[in-house]
Parts: structure tokens; C-alpha cells; sequence
């Protein structure tokens, strides 16, 4: 207890500077938390994707229809379970700026394929009964104040109706995952009937974008993927089909390396972060070096003004990175969001890195001046020097 006043006296002697840097590392870490989140949330969403899933495209584009008849052959395939379909609706509710994800489903084999889809037994009758029903993602439905019953119309920026609209009306018949650990991924989506979307647009009528594949045994996924792509190659429609985890990564890399290019950001940052946290215990070192004098005339070891240095950095540093990783699990889970993957919480991970920098960067920023400290003598400590 007794170092108490003496690191506070020693962190409060130069306010503005200790509060400028505070400010920076907050900073600092504030980026971190969110960036380094980012990856993490997309290594986590990657590790709850499926081994028993497949997802078959068509080879060219993602958004290139693939005829809806490959559905019945690819069911023929030794080792598949079932087939569904989906056909995306790029869509905004209003306002361009209020834009999420909508898929006509193959209604026959949806729950079968996706099991992670909680959508109560009636909730379902209904939409079967109903031509124009959809089913909205629970969360998708807190954003913009939906419930069951509400007819909603969104814009279609890719599909256009036989009479030239764009605009899609739906019937809300159920939510999507509305317990509390259901997954957020469906809970951020619109999904409806394709028999709807097929009959009103007016183009790529019997087409859908993407097969969803169920299989029996996870091993066997490389073998019937290639059995698939096997099936249609030299085809006018030619298939690439893959596992959940590696769709998800392989769409990442179409927005580039983004552990790449977060991990290099995070590393700019902590390098200058480095030379500013060093530079600051130099200083209040430098200006308190006739004090560190006084301490050691009075009875403190070598030791004991080395560790008061150290602690000071240590508590800079701690206090800061907490500041910026408590802002950043605020600003997250709607960062993450926006991505259309669901409010994520911080990752675990994120902290545990974050507070281990911290320390790291305390570490080496006091390592110098504590050193310096630690090697003064009384005499040169009270003569300034």
C-alpha cells in the first residue's frame, strides 16, 4: 500500500501529459478491439458453419442462376440427404441505407438442410398456405419494428416484376429464431417462397443461385463435391461446390486478406504507440530523477524504484487498454452487425490479446527509464543527472 501515493503522485505530476497519453493507447486499443474483433467474429461464425453442408454455385458468379432442375440430379448422388435451393433478393426496407439479406427458399426441404432455422411448426403451415408469406429473422424484425401480421414491402435492386415494379410485398406469417441461443445469422434475414419470386419476375424464370446440400458423412464432402461439379462440367452451367467453411472463406477473399490487412493496421498502430508510451516514461523519469534520489536516501532499494517505474507504466497502459476495449464491446456487436452476421459479442480472445499487449507494451515502454533508475546512485540521482 505504502507505493499508492507515490504512483499516483508520480502518473498525476504532468496531468495533461498523462492524460494525452491515456487517450492515445485508449485509442489505440479502441481499434484494436474492433478490428481484431472483426476477424475473430468471422472465425467464429466459420467455426459454426457445417461439415455436412455443401453449397453448390454456379462456376462464373455467385449471383449467376444455375436451373432448378440441377436439384433432382444432384439428389441422385450417393451420400447426399437432401437438397434446398436459394435465390437471393438483394433488397433495402425504405431506404437504401436499410439494406439486408432475403432468400427464396426451396420451402420442401428447408428445415431438413437448415436445422439451425427455429421457425415454430404453425409459423411454417402458415407460409406453406400463404403465397406471398415470409418468414423474418427475429432480430431483423427489432431493427424495423416488424411482427407477425405486418404486410411489409421492400425493393429489389436485382429482381423486377413481369409489370416492371421492383418493389416486393410480403405477408410476415413467423420469426426466425427468436429464442435466446438460437443462432443470429438466420436471425438476420427474410426468407419467403420461391414459387413466388419465380411466378412474378421477369427474368431467370426456373433458375436459383445456390444448392444447399445435406450429406450423411462430413469426411465424404471433398468426394461429392467433386461427384457434383462432375456432373455439370462441359455444361452450359457449370457447378463449384464446396463445404460451408470454405464458402464462407472463400467469399472473405473476395474482399481481400482482411487478417492481412487488419493485423497490419494493429501493427502500425502498436509500433507508434511503442515510441509514444516509451517517451512518456523517459519524460516523467527524467523530471523526477532528484525525487528517485530523495527515495533512495530514505531507505528505498535499488529494486523498489525499478518496480514503482514499472507499475506506473503498467497501470497506464492496463487502465487504458481497459477504457478501449470496454468502448470497442460497445461499438462491436453493431459494427459486426451491419455485416448482416448478427450482434456479435467481443470475443474472449480479443480481451486476452488486448491485456497481454497491454502488459507487453508497458513492459518494454518502462524497460529503458526503470533500468536508468535502477543504475542511479544517490549523489548523481540528487544532482539531477
Amino acid at each position: 500500500m505504502k507505493y499508492l501515493p507515490l504512483l499516483w503522485a508520480g502518473l498525476w505530476r504532468k496531468p495533461i501529459r498523462t492524460v494525452l497519453t491515456l487517450l492515445s493507447i485508449t485509442v489505440a486499443f479502441l481499434l484494436f478491439g474492433v478490428l481484431h474483433g472483426v476477424t475473430a467474429g468471422f472465425q467464429d461464425a466459420a467455426s459454426k458453419m457445417s461439415d455436412s453442408r455443401l453449397r453448390v454455385m454456379n462456376r462464373a458468379n455467385l449471383l449467376e442462376g444455375l436451373p432448378i432442375a440441377y436439384a433432382s440430379q444432384i439428389e441422385r448422388i450417393p451420400g447426399v440427404r437432401a437438397v434446398s435451393h436459394a435465390t437471393i433478393l438483394i433488397s433495402y426496407y425504405q431506404d437504401p441505407k436499410n439494406g439486408f439479406s432475403a432468400a427464396a427458399l426451396g420451402m420442401d426441404t428447408a428445415g431438413v438442410v437448415f436445422p439451425e432455422m427455429k421457425v415454430a411448426p404453425e409459423q411454417f403451415e402458415t407460409l406453406r398456405r400463404t403465397r406471398t408469406g415470409a418468414l423474418v429473422g427475429a432480430e431483423l424484425a427489432k431493427k424495423y419494428g416488424w411482427k407477425v401480421g405486418d404486410k411489409i414491402t421492400v425493393h429489389s435492386m436485382n429482381w423486377v416484376k413481369s409489370d416492371g415494379s421492383s418493389d416486393w410485398t410480403f405477408d410476415i406469417v413467423g420469426l426466425v429464431n427468436a429464442g435466446p441461443d438460437d443462432e443470429k445469422v438466420f436471425a438476420n434475414e427474410l426468407y419467403f417462397r420461391y414459387d413466388y419470386l419465380d411466378e412474378a419476375r421477369a427474368t431467370g424464370k426456373g433458375t436459383v443461385h445456390q444448392y444447399a446440400v445435406a450429406i450423411d458423412d462430413a469426411n465424404r464432402s471433398n468426394e461429392i463435391c467433386v461427384a457434383i461439379d462432375k456432373l455439370f462440367a462441359n455444361s452450359s452451367n457449370e457447378t463449384t461446390s464446396m463445404n460451408e467453411k470454405e464458402y464462407l472463406v472463400s467469399q472473405l477473399r473476395q474482399i481481400g486478406d482482411v487478417q492481412m490487412f487488419v493485423n497490419s493496421i494493429i501493427g502500425a498502430v502498436l509500433f507508434t504507440l511503442l515510441f509514444l508510451a516509451g517517451n512518456t516514461m523517459s519524460q516523467s523519469v527524467r523530471d523526477r530523477v532528484p525525487e528517485f534520489g530523495v527515495l533512495k536516501t530514505l531507505g528505498f532499494s535499488d529494486a523498489s524504484v525499478w518496480l514503482l517505474v514499472v507499475i506506473e507504466a503498467v497501470a497506464l497502459c492496463l487502465v487504458a487498454a481497459a477504457i478501449g476495449l470496454a468502448i470497442a464491446a460497445w461499438i462491436f456487436p453493431r459494427v459486426f452487425g451491419s455485416l448482416g452476421l448478427g450482434p456479435i459479442p467481443l470475443s474472449l480472445d480479443v480481451y486476452v490479446v488486448g491485456f497481454g499487449i497491454a502488459l507487453l507494451l508497458a513492459a518494454l515502454s518502462a524497460s529503458i527509464p526503470a533500468s536508468r533508475v535502477r543504475r542511479l546512485t544517490i549523489v548523481e540521482a540528487l544532482s539531477g543527472r
